[in-house]
């Protein structure tokens, strides 16, 4: 997908975002908006890991995931606004889906830069309209879903500058460095969403459980996020988050049984 393709592309899809209907399922563009992020995490540690094919392997697993979900938001589309709504985004995947099938690194050993840049815009454009649309639909758990598409983004950033060789300031100047997240911000923040997602769910045995289980993964990698240039351990953090991502959403399925 060419770089003027996706400038044209990122126009509508934010002018959409101010529009966005309120009758598409919550538990669907949450699912979408974790896939996303999911997407850039896998592409990203593929070159991290020096091609370790099971991270493209994983990807292509989220890829089937997310068809699945866009499959449902289109059938459950009814008025004019949610058509052009899920018309927008599915134009947007496409292109996103394509880019991020164009990893090279096993068969070249890097990656083409404006493919990584292109990529970084059109995750980012899919992001914002998608979380727009969430904040107009309303569903259970919303806070613990919230956590996990937080932390599945952070995750991909931090899969993202583990991958570039100058540490990702090479984004900056070609306009995939506006959405970055900044470690010393981002872990702090998620620091008290997390507590006080724990303290609303403090009454939820199963829930606190899974809060627990995620709060004392995080005390393990959060260090690693902080200090990244002094110990970057991007299996460890990928691992971690999958797993932290994991008990997350059953803690959001169990809030909206």
């Amino acid at each position: 997908m060419s770089r003027r393709y996706l400038m044209a592309l990122t126009v509508p899809l934010l002018l959409l975002s101010s529009h966005a209907p309120a009758a598409l399922a919550r538990l669907d563009l949450d699912r979408l908006a974790l896939d996303i992020w999911q997407v850039r995490a896998a592409f990203h540690a593929h070159t991290a890991m020096q091609g370790d094919p099971r991270y493209l392997e994983q990807m292509e697993e989220v890829i089937a995931d997310t068809e699945e979900v866009l499959a449902a938001i289109q059938d459950s589309a009814e008025t004019e606004e949610e058509q052009a709504f899920v018309d927008a985004v599915m134009e947007g995947w496409e292109g996103y889906r394509d880019l991020a099938g164009q990893n090279t690194f096993a068969e070249l050993g890097y990656t083409d830069h404006y493919t990584i840049t292109d990529l970084e815009k059109a995750a980012l454009s899919l992001s914002e309209v998608i979380n727009q649309q969430r904040k107009e639909a309303s569903g259970k758990g919303e806070d613990l879903a919230d956590l996990a598409v937080r932390l599945q983004q952070i995750t991909s950033e931090y899969m993202f500058t583990a991958s570039s060789p100058d540490g990702g300031s090479g984004a900056i100047g070609t306009g995939a460095e506006e959405g970055r997240l900044e470690f010393v911000e981002a872990v702090p923040d998620f620091d008290a969403r997390l507590k006080a997602a724990q303290q609303a769910w403090a009454g939820t045995p199963d829930i606190s459980r899974e809060l627990s289980s995620v709060a004392s993964k995080w005390a393990f990698i959060r260090e690693s996020l902080v200090k990244f240039y002094e110990n970057s351990v991007p299996y460890v953090v990928h691992r971690y988050s999958n797993q932290m991502v994991e008990s997350l959403n059953m803690a959001a399925e169990m809030a909206r049984e």
